[in-house]
């Protein structure tokens, strides 16, 4: 009895081990449904708080909290699985999204003087995953002893409007040392993410064209979502 009891547990475990596997990249086992409540809250906040301004003030909450939970997470995933960090480098948003007559535009915008953006290591929501061990103790130390230095040519990344998240694509373990000494600043590609509300969407686990609901990529993690669908509603509010 004992042992089938221990057998069945194993299975249980075997059978969660897998789900979180296969559905989240951060250990989150369930991402839709913590998806799908958090909006759920969401839609609470715009049914029963009549004021604009109270809707605002808890939506940007809620954006705040989210984008540190998200923020600390993928810097700290080095820490607690190396294996995991090295495999999971790629764009929080589609390469594309389309407009309701199939057109292609692009998730991100030209590299340009005229379109770059200072983002500030010390407080700004930057999203930076670190995935080599080595390379990361040594950017530690360098930070620790002298300032963090931008370098246009090496530190790479991209600014979100509306979400106010920032994504680094290159320079990732010397700007994840910045961040943790909180010291430096780094220029980003500023893009507009209001230009696809209304092509693209997203169910916490998928982006989809909004005009005819074809699936068009991975979401890289549920939390983006969130960020997404609630910034879409508040650029509505706002206009």
């Amino acid at each position: 009895m004992i042992k089938g009891f221990f057998a069945k547990i194993f299975k249980q475990k075997r059978f969660l081990d897998t789900i979180a596997q296969s559905n989240s990249r951060y250990g989150r086992p369930f991402p839709k449904l913590e998806f799908n409540d958090t909006m759920f809250f969401v839609r609470e906040v715009l049914e029963y708080e009549k004021d604009e301004t109270d809707q605002i003030i808890i939506l940007d909450y809620i954006l705040s909290v989210v984008r540190e939970d998200l923020k600390t997470d993928m810097l700290t995933t080095i820490l607690y699985n190396e294996e995991i960090a090295d495999k999971l480098r790629c764009d929080p948003f589609p390469v594309h999204y389309f407009d309701e007559e199939g057109n292609a535009f692009s998730c991100t915008s030209e590299r340009s003087k005229d379109n770059m953006v200072k983002v500030d290591l010390s407080k700004d929501c930057v999203l930076v995953l670190p995935w080599h061990r080595e390379r990361l103790r040594k950017s530690i130390k360098n930070i620790f002893k002298n300032d963090f230095e931008y370098h246009s040519s090496n530190h790479l990344a991209n600014y979100f409007s509306h979400i106010d998240v920032c994504y680094v694509y290159n320079g990732t373990h010397s700007i994840s040392s910045g961040i943790g000494y909180k010291k430096g600043f780094i220029e980003a590609v500023y893009c507009d993410t209001s230009k696809f509300f209304e092509h693209l969407h997203t169910d916490g686990v998928y982006w989809y064209n909004s005009h005819n609901n074809n699936k068009i990529s991975d979401l890289f993690d549920f939390r983006i979502g969130i960020l997404y669908e609630i910034a879409k509603l508040k650029y509505k509010i706002n206009s």
